[in-house]
């Protein structure tokens, strides 16, 4: 392993620690959480893969105003994203796992436009050519001084390694881009059965990106419906916790149509900006997942605790996923790493669902090509190397 890496790998288990130790110190102020999770559980297990509940989510958001696709495929759902954006050169979005499910940014940019990460973590991905390292987090491999110097060389200026600073630098840069844009695309943690449209962010650039432009574009996954917008905050509340430790996000946007008011004869009038909504629900696999063996993989809040405790995450880095998303990739047909995986449950444990992603991943990899290629890899790996590996993973 050369000397860049090892030093990514020990800045993200740095940034996973602390989490870790966050998350412990502040369950003594939130004994709720665990109660709390079972009762998300338990509407998970209802919401998802109900055809019924999407079908009212749709004519919900239709009904207030959002123009709604369901998209069978990544391919459909960047052709409709392509079709709303229209002749557009800039496009300004927040953090969203399904857009770099379907690699939307990249999509975009092969098309000549110019696309803007609003987040920081993501802006630092884009701006030095990265690859994310958690779902919340996708920059904690980076130290302070690593992204200081680079950032330095790609915009041709002194920024000084200090956190404040270089985050300060950044949000100058995204205002300006925002200013400018006249779309905005965002990704949702629910859609509700009211017509709501439901986001968790701590940067506040969430509500930049979905009030500026002209035209915001969500999308988002089909999984992700609530019977409520109380089902969904409960969940908010739960995800945020798992993903920062704290029990609340900063913001928790939930918008249910175009800015409006009834202030005069109490007339509904729509005013302000955005003036088209547009929200593209992504199947790409979903379905067949709802209906197979591993439907519980699709209750997941995306906090990615599963990814931060992963001890093959923590050495392998971005070879290997973790948790729940290397599950997620090798189902729906992408970068196949589980052999990588340890089965030492600590996703399972870690995870506010207690999704059982061993036993998904052992399921999976049973009598394939790669169930097959790790029981020779553990025969020749003697037991010391691997208590080496697990002391590194485990103890950091």
């Amino acid at each position: 392993m050369d000397r860049e890496k090892a030093e990514k790998l020990i800045a993200m288990n740095r940034a996973f620690k602390i989490l870790r130790e966050r998350q412990r110190a502040n369950l003594r102020l939130y004994p709720e959480v665990k109660e709390l999770a079972k009762k998300v559980r338990e509407k998970r297990e209802n919401d998802v893969g109900n055809n019924e509940l999407l079908r009212k989510v749709m004519e919900s958001l239709e009904r207030r105003g959002f123009d709604v696709y369901l998209t069978p495929t990544s391919y459909e759902a960047v052709k409709k994203v392509l079709e709303v954006v229209g002749e557009e050169k800039l496009v300004v979005k927040s953090k969203s796992n399904v857009t770099k499910e379907i690699r939307l940014r990249e999509e975009l940019e092969k098309r000549g436009m110019e696309v803007i990460e609003t987040d920081i973590g993501d802006r630092l991905i884009q701006v030095l050519n990265e690859h994310p390292s958690h779902p919340t987090g996708p920059a904690v491999h980076l130290s302070v001084e690593s992204i200081a110097n680079r950032l330095s060389d790609f915009y041709g200026t002194e920024i000084p390694p200090k956190a404040e600073k270089i985050v300060e630098f950044l949000r100058k840069d995204i205002e300006n881009a925002v200013e400018r844009a006249n779309v905005g695309i965002t990704g949702a943690n629910a859609v509700t059965a009211e017509g709501s449209v439901v986001i968790l962010h701590n940067e506040g650039n969430v509500f930049e990106v979905l009030s500026r432009p002209e035209k915001w574009i969500v999308v988002t996954g089909i999984e992700k419906i609530y019977s409520s917008v109380e089902s969904a905050v409960k969940a908010a509340k739960l995800q945020s916790f798992y993903a920062t430790g704290e029990i609340l996000p900063s913001f928790i946007e939930i918008v249910s149509g175009a800015a409006k008011t009834a202030d005069i004869e109490k007339k509904l009038i729509k005013m302000g900006r955005p003036k088209e909504i547009t929200v593209i629900l992504l199947d790409n696999g979903r379905s067949s997942i709802a209906n197979s063996d591993y439907r519980e993989l699709l209750y997941c809040l995306g906090c990615g605790s599963c990814v931060a405790n992963c001890p093959a995450h923590s050495v392998y880095g971005e070879k290997f996923s973790g948790g729940r998303f290397a599950l997620f990739d090798a189902l729906t047909g992408g970068k196949d790493a589980l052999k990588l995986c340890l089965s030492c449950g600590r996703c399972r444990k870690s995870c506010p669902m207690s999704l059982d992603i061993p036993k998904m991943i052992s399921n999976l990899r049973e009598g394939s090509e790669v169930y097959n290629f790790l029981l020779s890899h553990l025969r020749w790996m003697n037991e010391r190397l691997k208590l080496e590996i697990l002391k590194i993973a485990m103890g950091l």
